[in-house]
C-alpha cells in the first residue's frame, strides 16, 4: 500500500446522540493486521439497529470509534488469502476495535468466510447480523426440528424474515405475530385485533408452539410464553421496557426461557455460522433481503432511516462506491 493509501474514508461516532449529531466522515490511518488478522476492503457493510445503539451510546462503547458488524469485501494482504471474495459478522467490531463502516478493516483470519458466488457484495453485506441472531436462536441454540411449529414474534422484521426463511429450509411450520404482514407469511397473527395465544393454540389445534423466537420483548413476551406447549421453549432477542410473568407459567409447564447475548459471540463460531449459509444462498435456498445501498458520505442518512423503521430493507453502506 503506498504512501497516499495509508489514510481511509471511514464512518466515526463522535459523540453519543442522534446520527445526524453523532456521525461524521474522517481520514482515519488504514488499520495494521496484527498476528493472524489479514486486511479486508470492505466493499459493503449494513447498518444495522446494533450499530443505532452503540450510536446512542446505549452500549457503553469508548469514542470516538468506527462503527459496524457487517460487511462484505475481498481480502487484501500478502498470502493465499489474498483476493478472496469474504463475507460476515462479528460483533465485537465496532465496540472493542475498529468496525466494518470505513474502507477497510481488519480481522482474524478465523473470522472470515468465504461470500457466496450468487450474492452481489451488497447483497451479501446485507445478510449478516439479521441471519446470524436467526441462525444462532433456531438451529444453535433452539436445535429446531423438521416438523415443529415456531413462533416469531416481530417476523416482518430482518431477524424475523430471516428466521421465517430458515425455519422453511428447516422443514418447520413459521407462525408470523405483528402489525403487518409479510409477503412470504403462510400462517400471520395480527396483534393489534387478535389474543396470541388463542391464535397459537387455533394454529396449533391446542397444542402450543414447540418453540417461540421473540424479537419484540415487552408486552408480547408473557403471551409468548403461555403460547408454548408444555417443555417448549422460548428464545428472546431484547426488550426495552420491564415485564411481569407468572411463574408458574414457565415453571409447571416445563417451558425453557433464555435469550441471546449476540455481542458476546465469538467471531469464529460466527465464521462457521456464514459458512453454512454460504452453502444455502449458493443452492438458492436462502435469497437475500430487499435492499437499499448509500455511499459512505451519505451514512447519517442511511443510520437514520434504520432508526425510523425501514420496513425490512436493509440500508447498506458501500465504502468504495461499488454499484449494487
Amino acid at each position: 500500500m503506498t504512501k497516499r493509501q495509508q489514510q481511509m474514508d471511514a464512518v466515526v461516532v463522535q459523540a453519543s446522540g442522534p446520527p445526524a449529531q453523532a456521525l461524521a466522515i474522517r481520514s482515519e490511518p488504514v488499520p495494521e493486521p496484527g498476528p493472524g488478522e489479514v486486511l479486508v476492503e470492505v466493499h459493503a457493510a449494513a447498518v444495522n439497529p446494533l450499530d443505532l445503539a452503540n450510536t446512542a451510546g446505549l452500549l457503553g462503547t469508548p469514542l470516538p470509534v468506527i462503527p459496524g458488524v457487517d460487511f462484505a469485501g475481498v481480502v487484501v494482504a500478502d498470502g493465499e488469502l489474498n483476493g478472496q471474495e469474504v463475507w460476515g459478522s462479528a460483533p465485537q467490531l465496532g465496540m472493542k476495535r475498529p468496525g466494518t463502516h470505513a474502507r477497510y478493516v481488519a480481522l482474524p483470519e478465523t473470522w472470515l468466510s468465504r461470500k457466496p458466488e450468487r450474492l452481489t457484495m451488497a447483497e451479501a453485506g446485507a445478510v449478516g447480523r439479521p441471519y446470524l441472531a436467526a441462525w444462532e436462536t433456531l438451529i444453535e441454540a433452539g436445535q429446531l426440528k423438521p416438523g415443529e411449529t415456531v413462533l416469531i414474534t416481530g417476523g416482518a422484521g430482518s431477524v424475523g424474515q430471516a428466521a421465517t426463511a430458515i425455519a422453511r429450509w428447516r422443514g418447520a411450520k413459521s407462525i408470523i405475530a405483528g402489525t403487518r404482514k409479510p409477503d412470504s407469511a403462510e400462517h400471520f397473527i395480527d396483534i393489534s385485533s387478535n389474543d396470541l395465544r388463542e391464535a397459537v393454540l387455533e394454529l396449533t389445534d391446542g397444542r402450543g408452539a414447540d418453540m417461540v423466537l421473540d424479537t419484540v420483548g415487552g408486552a408480547l413476551f408473557e403471551p409468548a410464553v403461555t403460547s408454548l406447549r408444555f417443555g417448549g421453549r422460548l428464545t428472546g432477542l431484547h426488550s426495552h421496557e420491564r415485564v411481569e410473568v407468572d411463574l408458574v407459567d414457565i415453571y409447571s409447564y416445563e417451558r425453557h426461557i433464555t435469550g441471546l447475548a449476540s455481542v458476546f459471540m465469538d467471531g469464529a463460531h460466527c465464521a462457521n455460522i456464514f459458512d453454512q449459509l454460504a452453502a444455502l444462498f449458493d443452492r438458492a435456498i436462502l435469497t437475500p433481503p430487499a435492499i437499499e445501498t448509500w455511499p459512505l458520505e451519505n451514512s447519517a442518512e442511511a443510520y437514520q432511516t434504520v432508526q425510523d423503521g425501514s420496513a425490512g430493507i436493509k440500508q447498506v453502506l458501500l465504502p468504495i462506491g461499488a454499484a449494487a
